[in-house]
């Protein structure tokens, strides 16, 4: 077996799956996971020569199945990490790959300057820029180094400046806590930024917006494995359970393909991305019906995994996937599954 996903299989097995309902209930993470993940080289995993695609996904939905909140926080770091190996900006490159590889540095993302109503603005002034603006959902707040932030240029609305800042508070950044459904222990807040100096030390690259919306498709591939981790892990417990799931497995693998598939314009990405939150949230809500009464309390892996089925329903979503997922949840029921 590859060795990532030997370590995954590992990592959610072993370490992750025991911890997560004591994860879900207490809202914090042992610093161990994210430990662990570095050891194993899961920071570098977008860098790494021997991680192909189908390594990547299959790591990705079994590293979920362990524990969604672990794995939610982590991947924020993957596509900074990317963006800093390889920015123009050889000082920044050379100063943090290696610490990003290696998970010395951890990192978490905005993307709130690409929104079609842009909530933050990059203003320039001499030897670099100024932030201001809020990102509405910024990740791992206290459990990450740096934040890799995407502002829109006041100069220049079809371009985005991506820029890194310390992630903690200060007299020019203000954190508000988001309650979360699911996932609440990966400290999801809202940022507001009141003219955060960034020098131009920290600027990895100015990015067109439709080079940056373009990129979506990779994302969409990408949040796929949330939704499918939560499938994985749902039907392992229904084949425990006596129950026979073959059609959904079956139907998960399809997804998969299209997903795959979307990465050289063969399919949808959206409407496949859609339909692995749908099918989460059908396989979540099997669980519940076959583990029978003990599901409506709170605190078991049933009754995780539907919270956590309907969080991807909105996470990482486009207005392509929330069409896709709104006409496929609102149709009769014999037009969505002939």
């Amino acid at each position: 077996m590859n060795s990532w996903i030997e370590h995954a299989h590992y990592l959610a097995d072993e370490i992750f799956a025991p911890q997560a309902d004591a994860v879900d209930r207490g809202g914090e993470i042992p610093a161990s996971h994210f430990d662990l993940l570095a050891e194993f080289g899961f920071y570098g995993a977008t860098m790494a020569d021997d991680m192909d695609i189908a390594t990547f996904t299959q790591a990705g939905e079994i590293l979920v199945a362990g524990c969604l909140t672990t794995t939610f926080v982590w991947a924020q770091h993957l596509g900074v990490a990317r963006r800093i190996a390889t920015s123009p900006n050889l000082e920044l490159r050379e100063r943090l790959t290696e610490d990003l590889r290696h998970g010395r540095v951890r990192a978490g993302v905005s993307y709130a300057g690409a929104n079609d109503q842009p909530g933050l603005i990059a203003r320039r002034v001499d030897g670099g820029y100024v932030l201001d603006g809020a990102a509405p959902f910024v990740t791992g707040w206290g459990l990450v180094d740096i934040l890799g932030v995407m502002a829109r240029d006041a100069d220049d609305e079809g371009s985005l400046i991506s820029v890194l800042v310390p992630a903690e508070p200060g007299p020019t950044v203000h954190a508000t806590p988001l309650p979360l459904i699911a996932a609440d222990a990966s400290k999801t807040v809202t940022l507001t930024f009141d003219g955060v100096q960034v020098p131009d030390s920290a600027v990895d690259n100015r990015i067109s917006l439709r080079s940056f919306n373009a990129s979506l498709i990779l994302a969409a591939w990408r949040n796929g494995a949330i939704a499918l981790g939560i499938v994985r892990r749902c039907l392992g417990e229904l084949t425990r359970l006596g129950i026979d799931t073959t059609a959904s497995a079956a139907e998960a693998a399809r997804i998969r393909t299209e997903l795959d598939d979307a990465l050289t314009g063969q399919s949808d990405v959206y409407l496949a991305r859609a339909r692995a939150s749908e099918l989460a949230v059908r396989v979540a809500t099997a669980l519940v019906t076959a583990v029978g009464s003990g599901a409506v309390t709170r605190g078991n892996l049933a009754e995780r995994s539907v919270r956590e089925a309907t969080f991807t329903l909105v996470f990482g979503s486009r207005p392509a996937i929330r069409t896709a997922l709104l006409d496929r949840l609102t149709r009769a029921a014999d037009t969505v599954y002939p």
